[in-house]
């Protein structure tokens, strides 16, 4: 049987990565604080950074005589692989994003639409990479609580049970909720990121998009390299980054909300529907 507390784990695991980030953002733009299309825009080109840009590229790279042995025994390769396609296929797709979707007909990017725009690449992220199997697995552990393990056996097999009990049973109920925390921390990151190179496509300088590549590369290769030494160690890693890239990054994006104040741009609907007046 399945202990509760796993599936109190698994529960707070998808309320988490999934429905705090989308509740929050129908919440926010039904407020007015965000628009529909930063929100959008963000999911929508992180599928096209991972197939367009990341996919192609690492296929690419295990043509390379070597290349596929180099990254599977090879922890350091590994790391630098992930690291530098991540930060290569999703930084420039955000300056894609922030240039020619948020920024089009001479319009400035706004705090806002970095805010949701990293927003929604984050819930993409979470949708592309978790996927299904957070639901799956807590549909598991219903499921052999309700039929035991004889009765889940006779219907996919007596190795599949097993291998889903000892799954579902052994691994700590605290390790299932981890990944919920993970997944709002990488979206405190993603919002980080999308600021940095949303504030440099602003001001029209490339050391910010270069900078959030920079600090793509070691977010994502730090955790490779840690996570085989234990999910604590990985999850710790995350924590350390995300608290480094809020004190780093905020103040890039309060920056950007000031620059937005100063040309009106804060809450543009309600602007255009107050008349002009002159005096």
């Amino acid at each position: 049987m399945v202990p509760f507390s796993s599936i109190a784990g698994m529960m707070f695991t998808i309320i988490a990565a999934f429905f705090v980030p989308v509740i929050g953002a129908i919440v926010l733009c039904a407020a007015g604080r965000l628009r529909w299309k930063a929100v959008i825009a963000g999911f929508f080109f992180y599928g096209l950074s991972q197939a367009l840009l990341r996919l192609p590229l690492l296929w690419l790279f295990y043509q390379i005589p070597g290349m596929t042995s180099f990254v599977y025994s090879n922890l350091p390769g590994n790391a630098l692989v992930m690291g530098l396609s991540a930060a290569l296929s999703e930084e420039c797709m955000r300056y894609v994003g922030a240039r020619f979707a948020m920024g089009r007909r001479g319009q400035p990017v706004t705090g806002r639409d970095a805010l949701g725009y990293g927003l929604g690449h984050s819930i993409a992220e979470t949708f592309f990479v978790m996927g299904l199997t957070a639901f799956t697995n807590l549909m598991l552990a219903f499921a052999l609580n309700q039929t035991g393990l004889s009765g889940y056996a006779e219907q996919f097999g007596q190795e599949e049970a097993l291998q889903v009990y000892q799954v579902l049973t052994g691994t700590p109920a605290l390790q299932f909720a981890a990944g919920g925390v993970e997944r709002l921390l990488y979206t405190l990151v993603q919002i980080c990121l999308t600021a940095l190179v949303f504030y440099g496509v602003r001001r029209k300088n490339w050391r910010y998009p270069l900078l959030a590549a920079g600090a793509h590369f070691l977010f994502i290769a730090g955790v490779s390299l840690m996570q085989p030494h234990g999910v604590w160690m990985g999850e710790g890693y995350v924590l350390v980054f995300a608290v480094m890239m809020a004190a780093l990054c905020l103040p890039v994006l309060r920056r950007l909300w000031r620059m937005d104040e100063k040309k009106g741009l804060e809450k543009p609907e309600e602007s255009a529907e107050q008349p002009q007046t002159k005096e």
